[in-house]
């Protein structure tokens, strides 16, 4: 008889145990389900924001660098009219750029290749400056491009996990200051399933009016999340999203040491 309820015992921590491992399978399949459906959500979002601000983008970006061209180059050089003019024809091509869907490394390997060319033809020293004037309009291009997430570098230059690109000046205050909170982690974590509104994460937090608004405010000025309208709801951008995912990474590639 006490075999028998042994063995009930046993068979029951089994089943339960098995019943367990299903329910913690389904939430991981359904969380990554979530994640998958707000990211798609995200990409949607940029997608419409690209097709709506692009032409005035892209005005805007022509007009700063014919604007920033003719003040900050050299008055006194004779070849200025002559550089102005092909390095404003350059810098109208690459904004033009930005009015793509997708741009290929080898496109910007191209354009640095011209701006390259062109400073071969420098003749004095004071060209370096109009250069580093050109170049730096130019790279400030590339990193719109890469924030609307129409260009991806692979270059040497930014390798993912290269030590020396981490910059702490802007890294603390910008990554691990908005994350270096539990409450901002879990409003972080929430937000990367759906969008939440301000009662919700006050009731996931525990945190109410002025306290969670100072949190909200930390990841709303760092771009981590943004708010759809005055008062709507909070969703996840694509920088709290990548550094969630970093953040997994990092755990587990620590937990295996």
């Amino acid at each position: 008889m006490e075999t028998m309820q042994g063995n009930t015992e046993i068979y029951y921590k089994d089943e339960l145990h098995s019943i367990k491992e299903e329910v913690t399978s389904l939430r991981n399949e359904f969380s990554r389900f979530l994640q998958r459906a707000n990211q798609q959500h995200i990409d949607g979002m940029l997608a419409e924001m690209r097709k709506n601000f692009m032409k005035p983008m892209v005005d805007y970006l022509c007009e700063d660098a014919n604007e920033r061209m003719h003040n900050n180059m050299d008055r006194e050089c004779g070849m200025r009219e002559f550089c102005e003019t092909a390095f404003r024809d350059l810098l109208q091509e690459t904004a033009g750029l930005v009015g793509r869907g997708k741009v290929g490394a080898e496109t910007v390997k191209q354009y640095r290749s011209k701006l390259e060319e062109l400073r071969k033809e420098a003749k004095t020293p004071q060209c370096s400056r109009c250069f580093s004037e050109a170049t730096g309009l130019f790279e400030k291009q590339v990193k719109l491009m890469s924030s609307l997430r129409i260009y991806e570098d692979k270059g040497e230059g930014s390798e993912k996990g290269d030590i020396s690109e981490i910059e702490p000046d802007k890294i603390v205050p910008e990554v691990c200051e908005p994350v270096a909170n539990k409450q901002r982690l879990l409003m972080l974590k929430a937000l990367s399933g759906e969008s939440k509104t301000f009662s919700e994460l006050s009731k996931l937090t525990g945190l109410r009016g002025g306290n969670l608004l100072f949190h909200l405010q930390k990841l709303l000025d760092t771009g981590m999340v943004l708010q759809r309208s005055e008062r709507g709801d909070y969703i996840i951008t694509p920088k709290g999203y990548s550094t969630l995912q970093g953040l997994s990474r990092i755990y587990s590639e620590i937990g295996e040491v």
